[in-house]
């Protein structure tokens, strides 16, 4: 009776343990998250990185955090570092009432290009055994 719930502890341990350790991957969705961004905006703010966040965002006072669908990380971590406010134009998803994704076309009224999508967790399984 011992013997089975230290090995059903150890499973849950080692399960939760697993998850923990997820690594992060680029977003497979993020290609319908592009095409549906359609109304432009103009936002003010910080760049920042996060892995948690989904790697490089926009960290806009009243908007509030907007993960970036278009990601180029050497020009993303030059600002970042810099620490500087910026305008970016950019366009979101008008039916997202929070609009968490922007996609970015132009930084302080410069052409902006970025092909790195930003970081998931890829699914886990439940339980070993499905």
């Amino acid at each position: 009776m011992a013997k089975s719930k230290i090995f059903v502890i150890g499973m849950m341990l080692v399960l939760f343990a697993g998850s923990a350790w997820a690594q992060f991957i680029p977003d497979p969705d993020v290609g319908p998250k592009i095409r549906d961004a359609r109304q432009n905006i103009t936002l003010t703010g910080k760049i920042a990185y996060a892995q948690e966040l989904g790697g490089y965002f926009l960290q806009a006072d009243r908007a509030g955090n907007k993960v970036i669908l278009n990601q180029n990380p050497e020009v993303l971590r030059e600002i970042a570092q810099s620490r500087r406010e910026v305008k970016v134009q950019c366009r979101v998803n008008p039916v997202d009432i929070y609009a968490r994704h922007i996609f970015i076309e132009k930084i302080d009224g410069q052409p902006y290009r970025g092909s790195t999508a930003p970081l998931v967790r890829p699914p886990t399984k439940l339980t070993p055994w499905f």
